[in-house]
């Protein structure tokens, strides 16, 4: 099962990676795609990877799961933050 959006849609050709840096490099390498939910770093990954809006009728729930007896984090409020402006956009 997956969660991504467009999952059942059928490519010409797919290749799985299994982590970050293998992914951008062969996106960057193959100017590939893959779908997310938009929230990335320029400053982190560089120009090379943009975020662009699918023109589909389909959405993303992004959520979060917080340990009930730890505060959140300075950084962990920032990245909500970041979410809500995103989806808010």
């Amino acid at each position: 099962m997956n969660e991504e959006i467009l999952s059942t849609v059928d490519s010409d050709k797919e290749i799985i990676v299994c982590d970050r840096a293998s992914l951008f490099n062969m996106l960057i390498g193959l100017n590939g795609y893959t779908i997310c939910s938009g929230v990335i770093s320029e400053e982190l990954n560089g120009p090379s990877i943009i975020a662009k809006p699918l023109r589909v009728d389909d959405h993303m729930n992004i959520g979060y799961i917080l340990p009930g007896s730890i505060p959140p984090s300075q950084m962990t409020q920032n990245y909500i933050s970041k979410l809500i402006q995103c989806c808010n956009a």
